[in-house]
């Protein structure tokens, strides 16, 4: 028999608070503020895995173990938005890059259709990516102008360890925690999940790096920082407490969610709820909303950014019509 619990009151509380950001940016998207191709996508598809995962919670809470479904789904659409985020806030910064920078490219990864170069092939791309998909950072030495692909890498091979390592632990009989099996599952599980964990931890340490190292560069040369990287650095910290609480909940079965501690008749217990939302859930939306706000941070950039482009390209077309020119009358 299903019954509201504390941790279903939870749930619906930041199912709602993300409603709210989901209605936000598709309002956004309904008038054309924001465009379909860009980083707001992926802060988009973030919003719609939280939303899910929410209602997987509810639905956990309300049913307990009558629905171990509900569960594995809620834990599984949790990695995929710690993941979704942390990349994410690299694809903002990148597009800070692209709308700022007087180059209008991100040193983290090459402009794509730069009008300066050669336009790759479809089969150099295919390489590139291979290259990046097999061989992680070490691509870098053939593409070194492309860091963003080697992050990308690593936080998908930290998400696939997470999510095996889950998966492969949700098979222990927890009943007997001495069982040979249950120990193996255990230990290697741990290994598993805090690599992937420790990964997503690395991964934010780069970023507070990319962005204090961003925001210096651009007190230098406009004598202050824009607002923009000033929300940046403080979403940063959310994301180092989610990852620093993911590392703990891999690391420490006390704080696991396959803990049996951890649970009553019902579900989570009242206290691993508490520390779950407020370390977890709550984190995550507050780094997702602060992303939002950079909407109104950067509202001029993007139209800066095009304005500058087309001055670029005009200077270049008259360039190249002068050289044309001389060519001409030289003959």
């Amino acid at each position: 028999m299903s019954q509201f619990t504390f941790e279903a009151g939870a749930a619906l509380i930041f199912l709602f608070l993300y409603l709210l950001l989901f209605i936000f940016l598709l309002f956004k998207y309904i008038n054309r503020s924001i465009q379909l191709k860009s980083r707001w996508t992926v802060l988009f598809l973030h919003i719609l895995i939280r939303l899910a995962s929410q209602g997987c919670g509810i639905g956990f809470g309300m049913t307990g173990f009558a629905n171990t479904g509900l569960f594995l789904a809620f834990l599984v659409l949790g990695a995929e938005g710690y993941f979704s985020l942390v990349l994410c806030t690299f694809r903002f910064l990148i597009a800070w890059h692209e709308e700022n920078l007087p180059s209008h490219t991100s040193w983290l990864e090459p402009l794509r259709n730069d009008p300066t170069k050669p336009k790759p092939t479809s089969s150099q791309r295919t390489i590139q990516a291979y290259a990046f998909l097999f061989l992680g950072p070490f691509a870098l030495f053939w593409y070194p102008d492309n860091a963003m692909a080697a992050i990308h890498s690593l936080l998908l091979y930290a998400n696939l360890l997470i999510v095996l390592g889950g998966a492969f632990l949700s098979k222990a009989d927890f009943r007997h925690l001495d069982a040979a099996d249950t120990v193996r599952r255990l230990n290697l599980s741990k290994i598993m999940r805090t690599t992937g964990q420790g990964v997503f931890l690395a991964c934010n340490a780069v970023l507070l790096g990319f962005v204090v190292v961003t925001a210096l560069r651009d007190r230098r040369r406009r004598g202050v920082v824009h607002p923009t990287l000033v929300v940046l650095f403080v979403v940063w910290f959310p994301l180092i407490v989610r990852g620093a609480f993911g590392v703990l909940q891999s690391a420490d079965l006390r704080f696991s969610y396959y803990n049996p501690d951890n649970y009553d008749a019902h579900g989570f217990t009242r206290s691993y709820t508490l520390m779950e939302y407020l370390l977890g859930v709550t984190t995550e939306w507050l780094a997702c909303f602060l992303l939002c706000c950079t909407y109104h941070t950067s509202k001029v950039d993007s139209q800066d950014s095009i304005h500058d482009l087309k001055r670029f390209n005009e200077a270049d077309e008259r360039e190249d019509q002068e050289r044309g020119g001389v060519r001409r009358n030289a003959v």
